[in-house]
């Protein structure tokens, strides 16, 4: 809550917004956008923290249809127990992701991202 020019230090950026200077970005809910480094920080701090943020494509890449990094990342988290990412983020993970591969013509590795699909019950 401080003044612009009282800050000492810059918010922590994703590295393709970190020369633009002391910036604001804010993602699709209003939250200020960061790096995924520093919700890797926050979810270590505290178990639950909001995965949403964390795999959002634009805290790593200025793509924000570039799913590469967040479902790998997903699956990781997802092996170390935490699973309290909602089943429709998970889908949309998922999916995303999938068709990114497909379009660049990896339908076999496309499949293999579908199969990590959550169980409906």
């Amino acid at each position: 809550n401080t003044a612009e020019c009282e800050k000492y230090a810059c918010c922590p950026l994703p590295p393709y917004l970190e020369d633009s200077g002391c910036v604001m970005e804010d993602d699709d809910a209003g939250r200020p956008l960061r790096d995924v480094c520093f919700h890797l920080l926050k979810l270590c701090s505290g178990r639950h923290y909001d995965l949403d943020q964390l795999l959002d494509p634009r805290s790593v890449t200025s793509d924000p249809l570039d799913y590469r990094l967040s479902w790998h990342l997903w699956e990781v988290l997802r092996a170390l127990n935490y699973t309290h990412l909602f089943r429709q983020s998970q889908g949309v993970l998922n999916a995303s992701y999938a068709a990114q591969l497909e379009s660049e013509g990896l339908w076999e590795w496309a499949v293999f991202v579908l199969l990590h699909e959550p169980e409906t019950q």
